[in-house]
């Protein structure tokens, strides 16, 4: 990454922080370890599909539970499910525009894993005029959807590109402060959040000021409470029916329902099921609890169509397993030194990571295992000098990585040998093809040129001198970024493409916005801008649909 014109640099971006959290990938992280270790893909369950098992896999991921009869009746005309980043936004927007809301959100409060961004895609922000960057949102729109094949609405891209930098300012309006706009692989579009000494991240900071302006637009506020069915009548939404954890079952009339639950990341049953791209043995989720893919389930229930990349989850490359996310060992476990995977051979040029981090996930993705391999004289540079390759906010060149051997040597998943024969044991690779590897890299790093992987110069360090270290490290990812199909104005559309009149859907439930993976190197922080705007958006349109 790169500063731009903003004043910004790593170092103060970082001071007075705790534990940062990376948000590049969007709403999709909360600072936790990896949590869990992901198995092979169960067998696809035996007879005819049905309605709503729209896979053809595994019936039970699709059943919505049996709650009985409601206890309690609440009216409005808006029932948002969810309460993180798209959850508040389109609360705050529709009782802005005169309707009344009911916010259902799951966990104990809001916020939801949005307090895990760190900022968010924007086009024609002041911040970029006065950074001097030009860019325009048709230019960005091609961008995007050639980077997604076409898969995706151009006219979806453009109706909420179009909104970025008004939506900036809306933020600001509501105390949610930015701090600068950074460049991100070529795209000066990044718009990092504010925080304060006290905060504990960037994110944790903004998300506070989203959930204070929540709360003052007096919607009424269910927390603790998950919903549980969208009622359906004469094809248009009509409500939702809700059970609170101590019990309680809500319906709440509405002719406007707005599903934003997350996706489903903390599902790994759920993953499998509609995933074909689990090759690896060991996935692991790096974000918050909860999002179990609630409005996936609830939207196919209410007649919603999956979008073609309903399974596309935003992989994001090695963590050490048992690693704490944004440590010192997390840092060493995207080191662009030499990753090899279970036949001991590359399958990556190890630095794509450092620029698109998604691309690295993907190719991590598709290995049974994966490891990083480096030497005690790399191990050391980043104790005194910090990583070769910045780790979002919390992994800085010249910022030494005071804590990496203490937390590596911790793991059980990291080993250290004197030959690389012996490193190779240690995890049971065959040595011989580990050292036929290293030894035809070595070469590479002696001639400066990697010409299968085209690795650049600065990074051809050579495993040549022990001892050396490999860490097992998993395929992290930090949310999923497919799900239902939606319409330009953020309506669910039917198997025929047609609207379900009242429900929209938005941030990561959304399937409609990229192909294969997320589009970090083209609109870094799309994915928690697109949470914000789904949000605004979709109320923006209710509002029209309900004569307000």
């Amino acid at each position: 990454m790169q500063k731009g014109n903003s004043g910004i640099s790593r170092r103060s971006f970082m001071t007075g922080t705790g534990v940062a959290l990376a948000g590049l990938a969007g709403a999709a992280m909360a600072g936790c370890s990896p949590s869990s270790a992901g198995s092979k893909p169960k067998e696809a369950a035996k007879g005819a599909a049905d309605d709503l098992n729209p896979t053809g896999l595994d019936n039970s991921v699709w059943k919505l539970d049996d709650v009985g009869e409601p206890k309690k009746t609440l009216d409005a005309d808006v029932c948002v499910i969810g309460g993180g980043g798209c959850g508040m936004a389109a609360t705050i927007q529709a009782s802005e525009q005169g309707m009344s809301v009911v916010l259902i959100e799951k966990g104990g409060e809001l916020g939801g894993a949005f307090s895990a961004t760190e900022g968010m895609f924007g086009v024609g922000s002041h911040w970029q005029k006065e950074a001097g960057d030009t860019g325009t949102v048709g230019e960005a729109v091609r961008r995007c959807v050639n980077y997604h094949h076409y898969i995706p609405s151009t006219q979806l891209y453009y109706n909420f590109f179009s909104q970025t930098a008004e939506t900036i300012e809306w933020c600001e309006a509501h105390d949610c402060k930015f701090r600068a706009v950074v460049d991100y692989g070529g795209n000066l579009a990044w718009h990092v959040y504010y925080y304060d000494a006290e905060a504990k991240s960037p994110g944790a900071y903004f998300t506070d000021s989203l959930i204070k302006a929540t709360r003052a637009t007096g919607a009424e506020i269910i927390t603790s409470c998950s919903a549980k069915k969208i009622l359906i009548e004469d094809g248009k939404a009509k409500g939702v029916i809700a059970k609170a954890d101590n019990g309680t079952v809500y319906q709440i009339n509405a002719p406007v329902v707005m599903l934003s639950t997350g996706g489903y990341p903390s599902n790994m049953d759920f993953l499998h099921a509609i995933s074909p791209y689990t090759v690896n043995k060991n996935l692991v989720s790096l974000g918050a609890p909860g999002r179990d893919g609630d409005g996936l389930r609830m939207g196919v229930n209410a007649g919603a169509m999956l979008s073609e990349g309903y399974g596309t989850v935003m992989w994001c490359g090695p963590a050490a397993i048992g690693a704490q996310w944004a440590t010192d060992a997390y840092s060493a476990s995207v080191q662009p030194t030499l990753w090899v995977n279970q036949d001991g051979k590359r399958f990556i040029v190890e630095d794509l990571w450092i620029g698109n981090f998604a691309a690295g996930g993907i190719a991590c993705r598709d290995q049974e295992l994966t490891y990083v391999i480096f030497r005690e004289k790399d191990l050391a540079a980043w104790e005194q000098n910090g990583p070769y390759g910045t780790v979002f906010t919390f992994g800085t060149p010249g910022v030494p990585m005071a804590e990496a051997r203490e937390q590596l040597e911790k793991l059980g998943s990291v080993h250290k040998a004197d030959t690389i024969e012996k490193l190779a044991e240690s995890v049971g690779i065959d040595a011989a093809a580990l050292k036929a590897t290293v030894d035809e890299y070595n070469g590479y790093c002696t001639q400066g040129e990697d010409p299968i992987f085209g690795k650049a110069a600065q990074y051809l360090s050579p495993i040549d001198e022990g001892p050396f270290w490999i860490l097992e490290v998993a395929d992290g990812y930090y949310t999923t970024v497919g799900g239902l199909e939606i319409n330009e104005k953020i309506e669910a559309v039917d198997k025929d493409r047609k609207p379900i009149k009242g429900l929209y859907v938005g941030g990561c439930d959304t399937g409609s916005l990229y192909a294969d993976s997320y589009d970090v190197a083209t609109a870094p922080g799309s994915q928690a801008s697109w949470a914000i705007n789904s949000g605004r958006l979709a109320m923006k349109n209710a509002k029209d649909y309900l004569g307000k």
